[in-house]
């Protein structure tokens, strides 16, 4: 069993729950609620079991309560930013115009190759989709024609259809 980690810092439980009340995330509530826990005498053990943690949560939020405070234990930095990115609007025009010369099919994937080729940008499909669609192009293709295809044997099958 490792030895616990002791709460060095002088912060009494009052300012402690100051800071848990100014506190947004959940998460970061919880270990302000731990760091308390220990304050009011609890061991590293018990507020493990009590918020349902591993020992060694315990001893890390220890440790980083006692470097850098309450703010410090708000470890939630990471995740998705919020919003979606925005894009220059006239990379999809430029695409445009390229397609409207004509000459060659675009399918999705090579609309992204031109994007990363031609503007150095590395655009999602979905997002590609989205904004040729708003420029009222159609995602929709021809059916294909299959290129060994018997002309006379589909004519005749055709006829006998009717």
């Amino acid at each position: 069993m490792k030895a616990p980690v002791l709460l060095s810092r002088q912060d009494t439980v009052i300012q402690l729950r100051t800071a848990l009340a100014r506190a947004k995330d959940e998460q970061h509530k919880t270990r302000i609620r731990a760091i308390i826990n220990i304050k009011e005498g609890a061991t590293n053990a018990e507020a493990a079991r009590r918020f349902v943690v591993e020992s060694d949560s315990i001893r890390s939020w220890i440790q980083v309560y006692n470097k850098g405070g309450t703010d410090a234990l708000n470890l939630s930095k990471g995740g998705r930013p919020k919003g979606n990115q925005k894009w220059d609007q006239t990379l999809f025009e430029d695409l445009a115009k390229e397609i409207d010369k004509g000459g060659r099919y675009w399918s999705i994937p090579l609309m992204q190759k031109w994007l990363k080729e031609h503007k150095k940008k590395e655009i999602p499909e979905s997002t590609v989709w989205y904004h040729l669609d708003r420029l009222d192009y159609s995602h929709k293709s021809a059916r294909p024609h299959p290129y060994k295809g018997d002309r006379e044997k589909q004519d005749v099958f055709k006829k006998r259809a009717s």
